[in-house]
C-alpha cells in the first residue's frame, strides 16, 4: 500500500514538472514574443497613438508592404521563435535534474512574467491609453455642431470647367525642408517641392512654408484621404483597412467625388499598389464612380510583366511615367475630369530608392535621399503637365496624404516645431485671401480644392473643413487645434450614426465566406449573388456564387469547355483566368 502511495505521489510530482515546464516555456517565449514586438513597434511608430496602434493591430495583411512584413519576422517572430526552441531543448536537458528543471521553470515564469508586464506597462504609458479609454466613454457635440453637408449649400462651378489633378503624396511633410525654408532640418531634402510651393499657393501655420495638421484618425492614408475629401476624420469601429469587405462606404456622406460626380466629370485613381487595400477602391468607386487604374490593372494592361512586385506594387518612377500616357488619353477626350494620384516610395520604414535616387549626392540618409528623389519626380511631373495643351484650363493641387510613421528620420528635430503636412495649389483662377500664418487641419482641403478649381460655396465650409481661400476662420482657428483635436478624439453620435450606414455583408467562418442579403433577411444559399453598393448606375456588377451549403465558390470551374476561376472574397472580379467574363453561365450545375 505505502509502495502504491509513493508510486502515485512520484507520478503525480512528474506530471507536475512538467506541467511547470510547459506554463515555463510558453510563459517566457510569449515574454519575448510581447517584449520584441513592444521594441519593434516603438522603434517603427516612435510616434504611435493608441488610435494607430489599434488600426495597425487590425489591418489585414493583404495589400501590406512586404518589407515592413520581413522587418516584423525577423525583430520579433524569429527571436521568439528561437527562444522557444532554445527554451524547449534547455528543459530537455534539465528533465532528470528535478531541482535544476524546478529552478529553471520558475526563472522562465519569473522572467517572462516581469517582461509581459514591462511590455504592456509601457505600451499603456507611451500610447496614454488612460486617456484613450477615457474619450471612448465621453461624448462630444463638435462635430453635429459644426459638419455642414454639402448637399445642403449652394455649390456653383463655373461654365466651363476646369481640370483637377489631385497628387496624394505619400507621408510628405513640409517638415522636411530646411530651416531657413520653414523646415526643420539643417539640409532641405524636398528642393524643388519646396521651390514649388514658393512660386504657387501654399497654405501655411507660418510666414514661411508650413501647412496644415492632421487631426485624430486623419493619420493614415485611407483616414487622410478620406479627410481631405470628405472634411471628416475617419472615426469608426469597424477595422481600420476593412472597408472592403464592407457592402457601402458612408453612402450618406456627401464628398468631393460625389459633388464633382454630380458636376459632370469623369474621375480616376491611379496608384501603384493595390486598390482594394484599406478601402480605397470601395472609396472610390462609391463616391465619384472612380475609375480605378492600380497594380492590378497595370498588369492587366501589360504595362508591368507577371509576377513583378516592388515595394507596395510597382514604384513611382514606373506611376508616373503610366500617368502621362493615361492623362494624355484622358484629356483627348474632351471632358472634365479628375485625375487622382497617390504616390507610395516614401512610405516608411526608410522609402524606396530607386534607380532615380542620387546615391552619389544623397546616400548617407536613405529616407531623405528618397524623399529629395520624389521631390524631383513630383516636380518633373508638374513641367510636364505644364507643357500639355489641357494645362490652361487644368488646377493642380499636390498634398500629403499624413506626417510619416518613420521611426527616426525626425526623431531629432527640435521638439517645440510644429510638423505639417505639405500642400499647394498650382493654376488656380483665384487667389486666397490670407495664405500665411493659418492655423488649419487637413479637413480643410475639401472645400478648399473645389474653390481652387473656380466654384463659389455659400458660406464657404463643407464638412468640417473651411474654404482657405475665403476669409472664414477654420475650426482650428476658432478652437485651437489642440481643443479641436481633442474634441474629436471623443464619442460622437453622428459618427455612431454613419458607421450604422456601414453593413457588413461578407463574414467569415472556419468553413469560408457567407453573404448576407440584408433586403431579405437571410444567409444566401445556392445562388448568385451581387455586390453592387454603388450609386452610380454604369458601375460594374461584382458577382459571387453561394453553394447550397451557404458558402462562396472557390476554384476553377469548367463551363462550356472554357475554365473560369471564382473568387471568394478579397478580389472584385468575378472571373480571373485565361478568358472572357461572361455572365451567362448555367447557374443549376452549381446548386
Amino acid at each position: 500500500m505505502k509502495h502504491k502511495k509513493q508510486k502515485k505521489t512520484k507520478k503525480a510530482k512528474k506530471a507536475g514538472r512538467i506541467l511547470l515546464a510547459v506554463f515555463a516555456v510558453l510563459i517566457g517565449t510569449l515574454g519575448v514574443l510581447l517584449f520584441t514586438s513592444e521594441r519593434w513597434m516603438r522603434k517603427t511608430w516612435p510616434n504611435l497613438s493608441m488610435e494607430e496602434l489599434v488600426y495597425q493591430l487590425k489591418a489585414p495583411i493583404a495589400g501590406t508592404s512586404h518589407d515592413l512584413l520581413m522587418s516584423y519576422i525577423c525583430s520579433s517572430a524569429l527571436i521568439a521563435a528561437a527562444a522557444l526552441i532554445l527554451l524547449i531543448l534547455v528543459s530537455i536537458f534539465l528533465r532528470e535534474k528535478r531541482k535544476a528543471h524546478v529552478a529553471f521553470g520558475m526563472i522562465c515564469i519569473a522572467a517572462g512574467a516581469a517582461s509581459i508586464v514591462y511590455s504592456i506597462n509601457d505600451v499603456w504609458a507611451a500610447l496614454d491609453v488612460k486617456d484613450y479609454l477615457k474619450n471612448q466613454s465621453t461624448y462630444n457635440t463638435v462635430v453635429e455642431d459644426n459638419y455642414v453637408d454639402p448637399d445642403r449649400v449652394n455649390i456653383t462651378f463655373p461654365e466651363q470647367k476646369r481640370n483637377l489633378i489631385y497628387l496624394y503624396l505619400e507621408s510628405m511633410e513640409s517638415t522636411y525642408a530646411d530651416k531657413a525654408s520653414g523646415g526643420a532640418f539643417d539640409k532641405n531634402y524636398i528642393p524643388e517641392l519646396t521651390q514649388l510651393a514658393a512660386d504657387n499657393i501654399s497654405f501655411s501655420n507660418s510666414e514661411l512654408l508650413g501647412g496644415g495638421q492632421p487631426t485624430v484618425n486623419a493619420t493614415w492614408t485611407i483616414a487622410g484621404i478620406f479627410a481631405q475629401t470628405s472634411g471628416l476624420p475617419l472615426s469608426i469601429g469597424i477595422q481600420r483597412n476593412e472597408m472592403a469587405y464592407q457592402a457601402s462606404f458612408f453612402p450618406e456622406i456627401n464628398t468631393l467625388g460625389d459633388v464633382l460626380a454630380d458636376e459632370g466629370y469623369k474621375q480616376y485613381f491611379f496608384i501603384g499598389s493595390i486598390g482594394q487595400f484599406g478601402g480605397r477602391e470601395e472609396y472610390f468607386k462609391e463616391h465619384g464612380d472612380y475609375e480605378v487604374d492600380d497594380y492590378s490593372w497595370a498588369m492587366e494592361k501589360g504595362l508591368i510583366p507577371e509576377g513583378y512586385y516592388e515595394w507596395w506594387g510597382y514604384e513611382d518612377e514606373k506611376l508616373f511615367s503610366f500617368a502621362k500616357d493615361r492623362l494624355t488619353e484622358i484629356a483627348a477626350e474632351g471632358e472634365p475630369f479628375n485625375f487622382t494620384m497617390l504616390t507610395a516610395d516614401t512610405h516608411f520604414e526608410d522609402g524606396y530608392p530607386c534607380e532615380l535616387c542620387d546615391e552619389e549626392n544623397d546616400g548617407d540618409n536613405q529616407y531623405g535621399m528618397v524623399l529629395h528623389c520624389s521631390s524631383k519626380q513630383v516636380t518633373e511631373f508638374v513641367s510636364w503637365i505644364q507643357q500639355q495643351d489641357f494645362y490652361e484650363n487644368t488646377t493642380i493641387v499636390i498634398s500629403g496624404d499624413h506626417l510619416t510613421m518613420d521611426s527616426d528620420f525626425c526623431e531629432n528635430i527640435d521638439p517645440d516645431y510644429t510638423r505639417t503636412v505639405y500642400n499647394v495649389i498650382i493654376n488656380s483662377p483665384i487667389q486666397p485671401q490670407q495664405e500665411k500664418n493659418r492655423s488649419f487641419t487637413t479637413m480643410d482641403m475639401f472645400p478648399t480644392t473645389l474653390a481652387s478649381l473656380g466654384a463659389t460655396i455659400e458660406g464657404d465650409r463643407l464638412g468640417l473643413g473651411t474654404n482657405l481661400f475665403s476669409g472664414e476662420q477654420t475650426l482650428a482657428e476658432k478652437l485651437t487645434f489642440d481643443q479641436f483635436n481633442d474634441d474629436l478624439s471623443q464619442k460622437s453620435k453622428f459618427f455612431e450614426k454613419m458607421e450604422e450606414q456601414v453593413t457588413s455583408i461578407w463574414t467569415k467562418t472556419d468553413e469560408g465566406w457567407k453573404f448576407y442579403i440584408e433586403d431579405e433577411d437571410r444567409w444566401a444559399k445556392g445562388e448568385w449573388v451581387s455586390l453592387n453598393p454603388h450609386r452610380y448606375a454604369n458601375d460594374t456588377e461584382q458577382r459571387y456564387y453561394i453553394d447550397a451549403n451557404g458558402y462562396a465558390v472557390k476554384g476553377w470551374k469548367l463551363i462550356d469547355g472554357k475554365w473560369y476561376y471564382f473568387s471568394v472574397k478579397g478580389s472584385y472580379r468575378l472571373l480571373e483566368g485565361p478568358c472572357d467574363e461572361p455572365f451567362d453561365v448555367d447557374e443549376s450545375q452549381y446548386s
